[in-house]
């Protein structure tokens, strides 16, 4: 047999350096990073000005882990909230980590996924786009379940928002921060799965129970992410 051709040395080495070069980048990005780079000036949170969105807070944490293990039932949540606000350091507010989890498990979303094949704490992970190079996006899906479409299942993921909430358009000034957040999350979810994303909803929780917000038009809202990774 022929013996193997070597590449040209010149051409090889700056091969090398490319590969080198290309590994040396961010491999994966959160969706919060996608969210904040696309939408730098949006305005402050007029309830808590500053603070993060989700995992925000030491209650946010708690009720947020709770509701990884609660029954969608109607069983006692008072152990569960007792024991994630402790490991919070927030002991003092449990009887409000109780109410966030009770909010969140009588809303209509999460009511629908009960009833439903769905997830809790769904990690998902994906390139958003073909092009060589571009970095995997990671996160944790609070919620997603399945949807018998017409056709074929789509997936309903589900955002649990502790923020404290002013009036209505703080709530949708808040959602409109999130929605790349959650459009990036869809998008990943779509990617990795093979299944369409029908919704995407923030499930924002209060001691006068759960409100939901959709993110309007989310095939847009999608392509957006899609673009922000390419540049």
């Amino acid at each position: 047999p022929e013996p193997p051709v070597r590449p040209d040395r010149h051409d090889w080495r700056s091969e090398r350096l490319a590969a080198i070069d290309a590994a040396s980048g961010r491999q994966t990005l959160a969706a919060t990073r996608i969210a904040a780079h696309a939408a730098p000036d949006l305005p402050t949170d007029r309830a808590r000005p500053g603070e993060a969105g989700r995992h925000g807070t030491a209650v946010g944490r708690a009720v947020h882990g709770a509701l990884e293990h609660a029954p969608f039932d109607d069983a006692d949540v008072s152990a569960l909230a007792r024991e994630h606000a402790i490991n919070e350091g927030v002991a003092e507010e449990v009887p409000r980590v109780e109410t966030l989890i009770r909010a969140a498990l009588a809303s209509d979303v999460v009511r629908a996924a009960a009833g439903a094949r769905h997830w809790r704490e769904l990690y998902v992970a994906a390139p958003l786009v073909d092009d060589p190079g571009s970095p995997v996006v990671e996160g944790f899906i609070d919620l997603a379940y399945l949807d018998r479409g017409p056709e074929e299942p789509e997936l309903v993921i589900v955002d649990y928002k502790t923020d404290a909430v002013v009036d209505d358009a703080d709530r949708i000034a808040k959602a409109s921060r999130y929605r790349l957040q959650g459009a990036t999350y869809a998008l990943a979810a779509e990617r990795s799965t093979g299944l369409t994303v029908q919704r995407v909803v923030f499930c924002f929780l209060s001691g006068d129970g759960a409100v939901e917000v959709d993110i309007q038009d989310l095939p847009a809202a999608m392509a957006e992410v899609a673009e922000v990774v390419r540049d």
